[in-house]
Formats: structure tokens, sequence, C-alpha cells
């Protein structure tokens, strides 16, 4: 029997031998906002953090993005694979970029990977209350897509909206392989931003400058 195995077997003989006792957690949500009204909550907080926030629909939705994508200047788009999973839509084939589809590790296409100026990715989830959105990262949603870029364009179900976090977390928490756990759960508010010792803000400094985020 090697290491792991002996540790494994110490570990099931403790857990029989010491019962671990489950609850059920509640939480409460303190906060004062309009609970039958979550996509006016959510707007209004995410624009308070600085997101560029357009409100679309299944059939304008190509146009919205294109139009962000002509503002911007945009010529190269990195698209993570979840944003294929819209129905009915030739995402990729329908935007005036040129798009490359974010499908194998950084080490296979680190080159373009660090030196494409925008991307675009589908969020699981957003959080009215508190005006963000979230990912849970997996191979079809990269981290870095929300990273590296200096503009991200995020594309969000109105429907996808939740009050708060505790019910963005009962999404999230099954996001993963096999409606298991991600690896890495990320929550956004708005472009990147810190500030220096004089407290002048400086945008991008850990992340994208710019946040587009689509309601459709």
């Amino acid at each position: 029997m090697n290491s792991r195995e002996n540790i494994l077997q110490s570990l099931n003989q403790a857990l029989r031998n010491n019962k671990i006792n489950t609850t059920n957690p509640k939480h409460f949500d303190t906060m004062i906002y309009d609970k039958d009204n979550l996509l006016e909550v959510y707007m209004q907080y995410q624009k308070a953090n600085m997101a560029n926030l357009v409100v679309s629909n299944k059939h304008n939705l190509i146009q919205d993005i294109n139009k962000i994508l002509q503002d911007n200047e945009i010529g190269e788009l990195l698209c993570a694979k979840n944003i294929l999973s819209i129905k009915d839509s030739n995402i990729m084939e329908a935007l005036n970029a040129n798009t490359i589809l974010y499908d194998t590790s950084v080490d296979n296409m680190r080159d373009k990977l660090f030196n494409i100026e925008a991307s675009i990715l589908h969020a699981q989830v957003g959080v009215a209350n508190l005006g963000i959105f979230g990912l849970g990262t997996n191979e079809c949603n990269p981290r870095l897509a929300s990273l590296i870029v200096k503009t991200c364009i995020i594309l969000l179900r109105k429907s996808d909206i939740v009050a708060n976090l505790f019910e963005a977390f009962k999404i999230l928490k099954l996001s993963g392989e096999n409606d298991q756990l991600p690896t890495n759960i990320v929550f956004i508010a708005g472009p990147s931003r810190t500030a220096d010792i004089e407290l002048q803000t400086v945008f991008g400094v850990h992340g994208p400058q710019n946040i587009h985020i689509l309601l459709y």
C-alpha cells in the first residue's frame, strides 16, 4: 500500500469514527432594494460599477455586439467557447472582427493570446444587489479571457439575474464539470481600477480597461 492509499484509508477511518453533523445554513439578505424588479436593480448597480451596459435582446444581439466592436475599433476578438451555447446563432461568423476561438491551452496560443485587444464570453449569473456578474471558469470559459485584454464584452441573459450573492453561489458551485464546483469562480464588477498614493484612479492595472455588458 502506497502513501496515498494510507492517507485515504486514515481519512475514511476518521470519518467513520467521527461523524460530522451537517447543517443547513440560513442566509439573510438585509440590503434594501426592489426584490420584485431585479433587472432594474442590477442595471442601476452595474452602471455604478462603471461598466458599459447595453440592454439588448436575442434578435438584436449580434447587431449590438458589432456596434461595440466598431465603436472601439476592435479588429481581433478572442471568443470563449461558451458563447457558442447561444442557440440559433452562428455568432462567430456574424461578428465583424477576426474571431479566434479560445479552445486550446495557453501554451499552444501564447503568442496570440497576449496580443489580442478584446474578448467576448458569457457570464452565468448576474447579482442584482451588488451590480456584478459571476463566471465559473472552465475550458469553455477560461479565466484568462476576462483578464488579459483591454476590452472585455460580456453576454448575460436577463433571466440569469438573481437577487444576491447567496443565490449566485447556488448556481456557480454547480458550473464545473459534471455539475461540480469549478476550479475558479470569478466575480467582476466593472473595469479594473486602482488608485495611487495621490488618489488618482488608474484603469486596467489588473484586468480590462473597458467592460461592456449586453443583457439579452
